[in-house]
């Protein structure tokens, strides 16, 4: 007997872990960054990886299972993948006060002293192939080198005898496959060390092209590109490049350079080459999950992970011509992946510091949420659901999708039109009390059905947001929040959107607040606060059988609702009724208003310009009738039974919206609600530590809307008059403008 336990005793550890494995029944894994991956997974043994406690779990049985980490950093060389023959209801967790960080990185150090010119860098010599496109410190992402240092160039000319398609021939007329421009030479200054290492990106439309230099040409100006542009490159587009060695002179920026496998730092004051510790990503996906039920991440912050170039997957003609999906950043892979699987939820996790999407629910995903969770310094888009457009219970399937209570702040940062929340293909879901904000595109997507043909996603509430600072300028054709096609039971209630801004430069239009696109129909909008924002406040292209009811829109730069920019509108795209529009210096309360009947004023809808009073105006699409006083859309069969009067509101210039008095008598009961109801919710906290409910609605809003007090917005030329010979020409304009009114 003796001789027998000897001899178990000299068996390897790793015999035995299947009967670790069997005892692990509903109970618990401890894992330690100072465990080891052979030992029992016990609180005084902890295994020391992701990876290690997953490897025990597959295949064990062990539903209800608890993962649980201590305080640390855990490096992840590889995804982890998690499929069917992993155990249900599993948790991975932080322990009670743990900070535990997946990360995708890993440490750099030993770092050398070097000169360039007058300047001192830290250099680290790599091994051969390494590659990474992100850099980290202990304080977040690092910046790599700009050239311009800020700001931008413009396109001086295109280059047709490189593009792949022409005008006749294209597959789209909003794509060339551009290969090629041309840069004004006056704007390269040097040679590009190593073109390769050059990225450049183009802004247009709503889409950014990010390519690497195959080609630059400082005689001509010619600038060739690694991959055929998605859409159209214009002489107005502006671009920069990135990762430029000759523009590395600032503290904290990084150069690599991939022909010598050397990394190049500025150092911060006080930092030195011996104590410096960089984290470069080698990993973009950290977890991926597939055919799984109930897993959950608890208290867990996900960092450090890196980019590619993502390119269209769907097989079109952009797949075959190595392009990238010319919207909203879908291609773009997650850091971490979920498909096939049931009951998945996030709570109280971080995406900080990231290369791709946060989180990215795929085909197939039912029954799952992400709450109470915070993004920061995203790549791409922060929470993206969608499967097929397909029936219920065929492949790809989506459903019963939840993202509430989370904030998501610094988004789109190396991909400019992703999305704060995505739902493309979602069967039943709600988007709620989410705070989204500083991104450089729309904050919030449901739907991807352009048109009017069978749309799996509907019946979304999309509810108590709060979005503010998004746009910033940098691309068009946005909206706080986006739809497209037709969702029955999909509701927009409660959101507060302000600041919303479209590229201001030629050729750049749409920072809208809420933005119906192509298709939008039978949807309910319903008590949201919409202002200062670029264009409209409330946009709709085209669609149908919309109700726009109980909102208020105000102050914002090019008018306060666009009731459909698609001329010729043969259905009517909405109903309005008991909204609140409030403009100031004779900016328009509806534009775009191609013929009534195109939508339905159903009455009761109040109007006021805070400088203008009662002289309220509407544009229309027509040479003929232009700008036009509201008197005259009445008239004409556009606007029916207004209220024109001031709404009282406290502090409007300042973007106090709170009632004076009880607002119930202005028309119909006008019913008021909390604005600060939208947002993170108070008393929960969001992520690892934040507070819920910190940002009130109206902080951080800034005017669109400049008005001189002392001028007078004049319809019949429209022209703004100040000044004593300014009133005298008002006064004719306002002869001129009542003859024509008895004419038409």
């Amino acid at each position: 007997m003796k001789k027998l336990l000897s001899i178990l005793l000299c068996l390897p550890l790793a015999l035995f872990m299947p009967l670790f494995a069997g005892a692990l029944t509903g109970g618990e894994i401890y894992v330690s960054p100072d465990g080891d991956d052979g030992a029992a997974g016990t609180e005084a043994a902890p295994l020391r990886t992701a990876a290690g406690a997953a490897e025990r779990l597959r295949g064990s049985g062990a539903d209800g299972a608890r993962v649980i980490f201590s305080s640390g950093r855990y490096e992840f060389d590889s995804t982890l993948a998690l499929g069917a023959d992993f155990p249900k209801d599993v948790t991975f967790e932080a322990a009670p006060g743990a900070e535990v960080s997946f990360s995708g990185a890993h440490e750099l150090r030993g770092f050398e002293t070097e000169t360039l010119g007058d300047m001192t860098v830290f250099t680290k010599t790599l091994g051969d192939g390494v590659v990474f496109r992100s850099l980290f410190d202990e304080n977040g992402q690092l910046p790599v080198t700009r050239y311009p240092e800020s700001g931008y160039f413009t396109v001086k000319k295109t280059a047709p005898e490189d593009d792949m398609w022409t005008p006749d021939n294209a597959p789209w007329s909003l794509t060339l496959g551009q290969r090629s421009f041309y840069a004004d030479p006056a704007d390269l200054s040097f040679d590009f060390r190593n073109p390769g290492d050059v990225q450049v990106r183009i802004l247009h439309y709503w889409h950014d092209e990010l390519s690497f230099l195959t080609g630059c040409d400082r005689t001509t100006g010619k600038i060739s590109l690694s991959r055929p542009s998605t859409m159209v490159i214009r002489d107005i587009d502006r671009f920069f490049f990135e990762n430029v060695f000759e523009a590395l002179d600032a503290p904290g920026e990084w150069y690599l350079d991939t022909s010598e496998n050397k990394l190049y730092y500025v150092p911060r004051e006080g930092e030195s080459p011996e104590d410096l510790t960089l984290y470069a990503p080698a990993v973009e996906t950290l977890i991926a999950a597939d055919g799984v039920t109930g897993l959950a991440f608890r208290g867990i912050r996900f960092t450090q992970t890196d980019w590619t170039l993502p390119a269209a997957s769907d097989g079109s003609y952009f797949a075959q011509a190595g392009m990238d999906f010319p919207q909203a950043a879908i291609d773009v892979t997650g850091v971490v992946t979920v498909a096939n699987s049931g009951g998945v939820s996030f709570s109280n996790c971080e995406f900080a510091e990231l290369g791709a999407t946060g989180v990215k629910l795929l085909g197939g995903v039912t029954d799952s949420s992400v709450e109470n969770c915070v993004f920061r310094n995203v790549a791409a888009t922060g929470v993206f659901a969608g499967g097929s457009n397909c029936l219920e219970g065929q492949e790809g399937y989506t459903a019963r999708i939840r993202v509430a209570n989370n904030l998501i702040t610094g988004y789109g940062r190396k991909f400019f039109c992703a999305i704060g929340v995505q739902f493309t293909f979602v069967d039943g879901g709600e988007i709620a009390n989410n705070e989204i904000c500083d991104g450089w595109y729309t904050a919030i997507s449901v739907g991807w059905n352009w048109g009017y043909s069978y749309n799996l996603t509907k019946n979304i509430k999309i509810r108590d947001n709060l979005i503010y600072n998004i746009g910033q300028g940098w691309l068009s054709d946005m909206g706080g929040i986006y739809t497209l096609g037709v969702q029955p039971g999909t509701e927009l209630t409660g959101n507060v959107i302000h600041n919303v801004a479209a590229d201001p430069g030629e050729g750049g239009y749409g920072g809208w607040g809420i933005y119906l696109d192509e298709g939008s129909s039978d949807m309910l909008v319903e008590k949201n606060l919409v202002y200062a924002c670029g264009s409209e406040a409330f946009n709709i292209h085209y669609g149908e059988n919309n109700v726009i009811r109980n909102n208020i829109a105000a102050l914002s730069g090019d008018g306060q609702v666009s009731t459909g920019t698609r001329g010729g509108n043969t259905v009517q795209t909405a109903e309005y009724s008991g909204n609140i529009i409030l403009t100031d210096a004779g900016s328009s309360c509806f534009t775009h208003m191609d013929k009534p009947g195109h939508f339905t004023d159903k009455g009761g809808n109040i109007f006021w310009d805070l400088t203008l009073g009662e002289n309220v105006f509407c544009t229309t699409n027509n040479d003929r009738d232009g700008r036009m006083p509201l008197s005259k859309a009445v008239r004409r069969g556009f606007v029916k039974d207004p209220v024109v009067a001031d709404p009282g509101f406290v502090d409007p210039r300042g973007f106090d919206f709170t009632f004076k008095e009880d607002p119930a008598a202005l028309a119909e009961g006008f019913e008021a609600w909390d604005y600060d109801a939208a947002g993170t919710i108070a008393g929960t906290t969001v992520g690892l530590s934040t507070p819920g409910g910190q940002t009130k609605y109206n902080d951080n809003a800034e005017p669109t809307l400049t008005p001189d007090p002392d001028a007078e917005y004049c319809a019949y030329c429209g022209e703004t008059h100040a000044g004593f010979l300014g009133a005298i020409l008002a006064f004719f304009h306002r002869v001129l403008l009542f003859l024509r009114e008895l004419f038409v």
